[in-house]
């Protein structure tokens, strides 16, 4: 892999990545991880590091041509757009998905359609993490509302003017997560931090990050 000041995009792993990673002992073994939304790669590096077959889907060919760049080739990369539905992903089961940027931004059709879909690509008893944004969050709100929870927003400052999101209450993912992607058992854990995006100070963010096994 490059060193740190080549990298292109994201140094590191979202940390929240990387305590599930550990807490999971994703360490202790190998398989192929798939990353929904996986943009330059910087979760995958941790994956990387210890062995993992790594895909990468991204609807950005420069985010994906980056990713290359920083894990040596050695990923499967898949240009798509999950508004869309899930790629074509090959015959390989998914050991480990990470979703931890997307579901955000896909309509909650969109969403029912990508994770139930999936769910038939994982192997049994697959690890599966994701992260995204609760209704308390900063920019909830801000917009035109498109369906309930989810906004065309009008922030600037975030850099996400015209963007649809999806905002999720606790209890609404988890149930999600359990009845479209199958997890047993799932861990919940509430982040919510200050920012500053553009200069302006943000607050809250707040996301659900969820993790569990696959039946």
């Amino acid at each position: 892999m490059p060193a740190l000041p080549d990298i292109r995009g994201l140094k590191y792993p979202d940390e929240f990545v990387a305590r599930h990673f550990f807490k999971r002992g994703l360490h202790q073994r190998t398989g192929r991880v798939v990353e929904l939304g996986g943009g330059t790669g910087n979760n995958l590096s941790l994956y990387a590091a210890y062995g993992w077959s790594l895909t990468d889907v991204d609807y950005s060919q420069a985010a994906l041509d980056d990713a290359a760049f920083n894990l040596d080739g050695k990923v499967e990369l898949i240009r798509a757009d999950l508004s869309q539905g899930l790629p074509d992903l090959g015959e390989a089961p998914i050991d480990v998905l990470l979703i931890p940027n997307l579901l955000c931004y896909l309509t909650d059709a969109q969403a029912r359609a990508v994770l139930t879909a999936a769910r038939k690509r994982l192997a049994p008893g697959a690890e599966v993490f994701v992260r995204t944004r609760l209704v308390d969050d900063y920019r909830c709100g801000k917009g035109v509302e498109q369906e309930p929870n989810g906004w065309r927003l009008d922030t600037p400052e975030t850099g996400e003017a015209g963007l649809f999101n999806l905002f999720y209450t606790a209890d609404g993912l988890v149930q999600r997560l359990v009845q479209e992607l199958g997890l047993v058992e799932p861990t919940a854990l509430k982040v919510s931090f200050d920012n500053i995006q553009n200069g302006v100070h943000v607050a809250p963010n707040s996301d659900l990050v969820v993790w569990g096994a696959a039946a």
